[in-house]
Order: C-alpha cells, then sequence, then structure tokens
C-alpha cells in the first residue's frame, strides 16, 4: 500500500485498488492517500484512529482520510486487507453527490462492522471492484467514480438508520464547513470566488480559510476550483454542447479563458479531454 502511495502522489493514477498485510507500518503512522477505503479480509489487529482504539477483525472496513493519524498496535500473523486509495481529485469526483452529513459522520466514525447480510454485499462490492480494474479500460474511471458512489451512499443509508450523531452535536465550525461544501455545489457553476461564500456564510474569508484547513485539510479556493473542474468535466461529456455554449453556462467571461483555466487544474485542454472521454 505504501509504494502505490507513493506512485498516487506522483500523479502517474488518480485511484488505486491492491492487497496488502501492512506489516511493514507496525507502531507508526500509517501513510494514507486523501481518501482510504479498508477492507479487512483476513485476521485481526488493533488501531489507534485519532487517539481512539478500535479492534479490526476479518469483514470489518475503515474510510479515512489523509489527516488520520492512524498507527496499528498488533496485528495477528495473518492479518490481510484489501484497499482502494484516491487523490483528491478524483474524491471531488465522487463525493460531488454525496451528503455532507456523512462526511461530518466519517470524520468521527470511521470504524464498521458490517452485520451479515451487509457483509455479503460488501464481497460482492470488492469483486466488482477487482473486475472493474483489472478488465475495463475506456470506461474505468466512470464504472469505479459510479461505483464508489453507490457504496458511499449505502453507506449514508446505513448511518441514517443508525442516527448516531444527530446534527445539534455538530460543532458551529463542523455546521459552517458542510454548509460551505453543500454551497460550493450548487453555486460553482457561477461563483468561484472565495469571498462570495464567506460573505454568505457572514464569516471572513481568512476564517473560512482557517476552517476549512482544519475540517478538509484543504483552503477554500481550492475546494471551489475542484468542484468547479467536476461541473466543466460534466459538461464536456456531453458532445452536444459546444464550447462556447459551456463557457456562457458556467459563466466564464470567454472559452479561451476556461480552457487556461481547465488546463492549469488537469494539464488538458478542453478538445483533449472531450476527444480521450
Amino acid at each position: 500500500m505504501q509504494s502505490d502511495l507513493n506512485y498516487l502522489r506522483q500523479n502517474a493514477k488518480d485511484y488505486l485498488w491492491g492487497t496488502s498485510h501492512l506489516s511493514d507500518s507496525l507502531n507508526q503512522p500509517l501513510l494514507l492517500a486523501y481518501c482510504s477505503l479498508i477492507f479487512i479480509t483476513q485476521g485481526h489487529a488493533d488501531l489507534s484512529i485519532q487517539f481512539k482504539s478500535y479492534h479490526l477483525q476479518a469483514g470489518d472496513f475503515l474510510v479515512l482520510a489523509e489527516d488520520s493519524l492512524t498507527i496499528i498496535k498488533n496485528q495477528s500473523a495473518d492479518f490481510s486487507c484489501n484497499y482502494c486509495i484516491f487523490n483528491r481529485h478524483f474524491a471531488a469526483e465522487v463525493a460531488a453527490v454525496l451528503p455532507n452529513a456523512l462526511f461530518a459522520y466519517l470524520n468521527q466514525m470511521p470504524h464498521f462492522s458490517p452485520n451479515t447480510e451487509q457483509a455479503g454485499l460488501i464481497k460482492i462490492w470488492q469483486s466488482q471492484t477487482d473486475f472493474i480494474i483489472k478488465s475495463t479500460e475506456q470506461y474505468q474511471r466512470t464504472l469505479l467514480c459510479n461505483h464508489l458512489q453507490n457504496f458511499f451512499l449505502v453507506l449514508s443509508e446505513i448511518v441514517n438508520h443508525k442516527k448516531t450523531l444527530a446534527k445539534n452535536e455538530y460543532t458551529r465550525k463542523e455546521r459552517l464547513c458542510w454548509k460551505f461544501w453543500e454551497m460550493i455545489a450548487i453555486h460553482c457553476h457561477a461563483e468561484r470566488e472565495v469571498l462570495f461564500y464567506a460573505q454568505a456564510l457572514n464569516i471572513s474569508p481568512y476564517y473560512l480559510s482557517q476552517l476549512c484547513k482544519q475540517i478538509f485539510n484543504d483552503n477554500p479556493k481550492t475546494l471551489i476550483d475542484r468542484l468547479v473542474i467536476v461541473n466543466l468535466k460534466q459538461r464536456l461529456k456531453m458532445n452536444t454542447l459546444s464550447i462556447q455554449v459551456i463557457a456562457d453556462q458556467m459563466h466564464f467571461n470567454d472559452a479561451s479563458y476556461m480552457c487556461r483555466y481547465f488546463k492549469k487544474h488537469t494539464g488538458y485542454t478542453l478538445r483533449q479531454y472531450r476527444k480521450d472521454n
């Protein structure tokens, strides 16, 4: 997993799927991707996540953010896991349709022990993931994105039924950040400046920046740009829309500026991306 992380961080891939024993990470902070899904397939282990202790056994899974301080205290000799790791860009695509409440929950409750029925479904989901990674190419990214969205949406249903984390238990900082994320999804096609969102939330841009660093481990402008790019990619896949029409829809002054903006954040021109996707 650690070697795959280096590969991911060099921007060679946006996502990776693999198997690991994590034996080289014992009693030291586990290096994580922007988002890491870890499925325990065999054995057991004791972990510390954000200074809370967890006992993991086969069938359990973790959803960890990059800044989650995670230390494996001990593990059985037969311990093994599957993992799906992905970077910020791919995480933004996956998160675009997900409810904000889920992120708040995962921030505090990263460990899941599925019941028998859920465990069976998760095994099937992992097999399907393995198939997508090994047997698809042209539409692999879209297939995996949809596959992960389905996983997290089902997880949201489970979380809602548990009702473990009531809305009034969120801190003010968390509520502001989730509201900010919600606003980006609604307004990013027209508003790309931090000031707009800070004013709407009745806070200063500086305070919004501090909050985002604490909760999302990113600055607000990066979060805005990331969702703008997701929106642009979605529109570019619609071949019936011309570049100029997309520029008008996304409130860019002209198509050439939109092309420079897109290339800055993706490395592709608009036409290159449309051709390859």
